[in-house]
């Protein structure tokens, strides 16, 4: 049953987190717990009962950046398919620049303790102090730590029942974390009120990090997030994070942007594949309609009054480099008072924040290479006016002014390296989003939008070292225009943006480069630059690709089927203890664990065969050996080794029988019933064991097989509610293990 804001406080501030031991006991027991956000009647009804209510949306901030933008398009989508809807936002900032994409019917609700990063004042105790167990900063941070929960959790609680909230729809709060604190409220706030929630994770802490001890080991390159791992050898302290982000439950759905993401929080983290879903972008294609030559000039035009029609020489930049961390500028050689912008002027443009691993310094290598190509060079002795502008759009994104700087140092170092006579005519410069701002608004009578941007560009940058989608590749094909990009990690996730797995037809069209940029992609993007004409077949082959693929439609189809996908897991919080009883004792029938012919084999009066690697109640991870508190995380492992087989089996199976969405769902939320369901109590405990470390004495039958049996579980559970035998052909995994030991003796003596 659902509690109200104020049982919620009541309960908490009864429970004794003193200390880091206390606060992993508390969330064990969390996750043991069923959810409490039930929902009775069909979708219908459950869409009717959010517009009676309203949806919230929670972020850390939101202002001009991607995330916003994204919210932007899932706040349109969930408003037609959920029509008359009340829409929320609740976060720590919300920007005047960003409300104009929301609409005026959009609610606000700040919460000033919601800082994030480095604005959050734990952040550095969390992840830039190496904590030591029992050290000063040790002790110190769960007691502020759990203060800091309490108060959010008051003033989140609280707006979500008075304003009828029934359906939180977070952005990065649960996958990165920046503010653990707001992590865990959320949870508390979601798990007790009944609060269905869609988790949507842009990205994730564990991407281009790892724990000291692995780079080492393997010899890892240093990664950009690293440091979220400073402290991954203290479990007590590092094992709530990999419980928190993302949390798992029947009513949250994690919601990834590509499937390599979706991947590893089934099968390391160990989720639920029906409480798991993929949500792709999409852009709306009429904002990026061809635009005339004189709407170009005027959108450089402004973009020259934003820079004041003026030029800062690099040097004096340099020596003022926190004065230029914030404001717009344009930098050069030589600094110019009266400056042209638009005449005789090429743009390059990438559309990104400023930030380690958007790698802007590539762009300065792909400058040199131009001024060695002699059809560009050329262009440049024909119109002695000419000159060519880098611009980076968005602001400095928090922990990176180290890298604007060194970007900085490096433009200086590039016009260095270019032919004298071409270092005046190469300029970059920072918008730091400033046509978002009021200050901009308030002097322009026609606003400049970013595909305004795009559409006065000659060429869209994108050398990012890491993505998690790639928005600028499907924004440069809407808008026609050609992108510079990296074949960016995870390569996979580049691959699908692309559409290399697809038929030529639907496959974008882009100048990419992995290693090194060659002669022959330096010619292409010179005759792309200078002669757009020649490239209209490419063009218009975008543009339909990103129609098909991207449209608007397909996102609102997607978060449909999520929606609908949240719905059937809500409806199924309360499944039948007594089916998964029955299967667990039907399965123990066809194991014949006495069997004689066994006998004759092994000698097993003083020892115990193991049909396979081990019992799943032992723990035999080293490290859950030596930390009290790791076995947390070999538990998610044990989970995603099944999860792994189980959708193996069942992909297997989905393209011959046609299998609906029910279906999965019922599937999966059997095996995870499997792993819930307990039977009574243990007398004793062995210390190695999971419920010693659970410090509880429940008897959880699944943990009684080795994991080769369970598969054996999962096969009959398959069948039962899949029912093959009545669909052909039905299709076996490879990676089944029989179970029935005169059948496995067959099997192994041929008799």
């Amino acid at each position: 049953m659902s509690v109200s804001y104020k049982q919620l406080l009541s309960i908490l501030k009864k429970e004794k987190i003193e200390t880091w031991f206390d606060l992993g006991l508390f969330l064990d027991q969390l996750k043991e717990k069923k959810s409490v956000a039930e929902i009775n009647g069909d979708y219908f009804k459950f869409k009717e009962n959010l517009v009676k209510g309203s949806v919230g949306f929670l972020s850390f901030y939101f202002g001009v950046d991607g995330i916003t933008v994204e919210t932007a398009k899932y706040i349109s989508a969930i408003k037609r398919i959920i029509p008359g809807v009340e829409i929320h936002l609740i976060a720590g900032k919300i920007k005047h620049e960003a409300r104009s994409m929301f609409g005026e019917d959009v609610k606000e609700f700040e919460i000033s303790e919601i800082k994030s990063f480095d604005d959050w004042e734990l952040y550095r105790y969390f992840f830039k102090t190496k904590l030591e167990r029992g050290s000063k900063e040790y002790n110190l941070l769960i007691k502020k730590f759990w203060e800091e929960v309490l108060l959010l959790t008051e003033k989140l609680a609280k707006y979500i029942e008075v304003n009828k909230i029934k359906l939180l729809y977070t952005l990065n709060v649960n996958s990165n974390p920046g503010n653990v604190s707001l992590a865990l409220a959320t949870v508390l706030v979601t798990e007790y009120m009944g609060i269905p929630v869609i988790n949507n994770c842009h990205d994730y802490y564990w991407e281009d990090g790892n724990k000291p001890a692995d780079i080492k080991k393997q010899k890892i390159k240093p990664g950009v997030r690293d440091f979220f791992f400073t402290n991954a050898d203290v479990g007590e302290v590092f094992s709530p994070i990999e419980v928190l982000f993302p949390w798992g439950s029947r009513s949250w759905i994690t919601v990834n942007i590509n499937r390599i993401q979706e991947k590893h929080i089934i099968e390391t983290k160990g989720h639920n594949p029906a409480n798991v879903s993929v949500l792709g972008t999409s852009v709306d294609i009429d904002q990026f309609e061809p635009v005339s030559k004189r709407e170009s000039i005027n959108t450089l035009k402004q973009v020259g009054e934003v820079f004041h029609n003026s030029v800062v020489d690099i040097e004096t930049v340099l020596k003022n480099k926190k004065t230029y961390a914030s404001k717009p500028f344009l930098t050069g050689l030589s600094t110019k008072n009266k400056f042209n912008f638009v005449k005789n002027s090429i743009v390059f443009f990438q559309p990104t924040r400023i930030i380690n691993r958007k790698r802007i310094e590539t762009n300065f290598i792909l400058i040199k290479k131009l001024f060695l190509n002699k059809a560009f060079v050329q262009k440049f002795i024909a119109d002695s006016l000419l000159k060519l502008t880098i611009i980076v759009s968005g602001p400095i994104a928090s922990g990176h002014i180290d890298y604007f700087y060194e970007v900085l140092h490096l433009f200086n170092k590039l016009l260095f390296d270019l032919p004298i006579e071409y270092r005046d005519k190469v300029f970059l410069g920072f918008l730091f989003s400033a046509f978002d701002k009021d200050e901009y608004k308030e002097k322009s009578n026609k606003l400049i939008t970013i595909p305004d941007l795009y559409a006065a560009a000659s060429l869209i940058l994108l050398p990012s070292e890491t993505e998690g989608r790639g928005l600028p590749i499907i924004e440069s094909a809407a808008a026609g225009k050609p992108i510079f990009v990296r074949r960016y990690e995870p390569e996979e996730v580049y691959a699908e943006v692309k559409g290399e797995h697809l038929d030529e037809s639907l496959r974008l069209k882009v100048l990419e480069f992995k290693d090194s940029i060659s002669e022959k992609l330096v010619q292409s993007m010179v005759t792309k630059i200078f002669y757009p004409q020649d490239s209209l077949r490419d063009v218009i082959h975008n543009k339909n690709v990103i129609q098909k693929r991207f449209n608007i439609d397909s996102l609102q189809k997607n978060l449909n089927k999520i929606l609908y996908q949240i719905y059937l897991q809500l409806k199924s919080i309360n499944q039948s203890k007594e089916k998964i009883a029955g299967y667990i004792k039907e399965y123990d029938n066809y194991q014949n664990k006495n069997s004689e012919e066994l006998d004759y084999l092994i000698d097993r009066k003083r020892r115990e065969y193991l049909p396979g690697y081990r019992r799943l109640s032992f723990m035999i991870m080293l490290k859950s050996l030596i930390d009290p508190s790791f076995f947390r995380v070999e538990e998610q492992f044990i989970k995603g080794e099944i999860y792994y087989y189980a959708k193996n089996l069942f992909d297997a199976n989905d393209s011959s029988l046609k299998l609906k969405q029910e279906k999965y769902q019922e599937f999966f939320n059997a095996i995870d019933e499997v792993f819930n369901y307990y039977e009574g109590e243990f007398d004793i405990r062995h210390d190695h064991s999971f419920a010693y470390r659970h410090r509880n004495k429940k008897n959880y039958p699944y943990q009684s097989y080795t994991y080769q049996e369970l598969t054996g579980l999962i096969n009959l559970i398959f069948d039962d509610i899949i029912d093959p035998q009545k669909q052909e052909p039905h299709i076996l995994s490879s990676d089944f293990f029989f179970t029935d030991w005169n059948l496995a003796l067959v099997q192994l003596t041929g008799s």
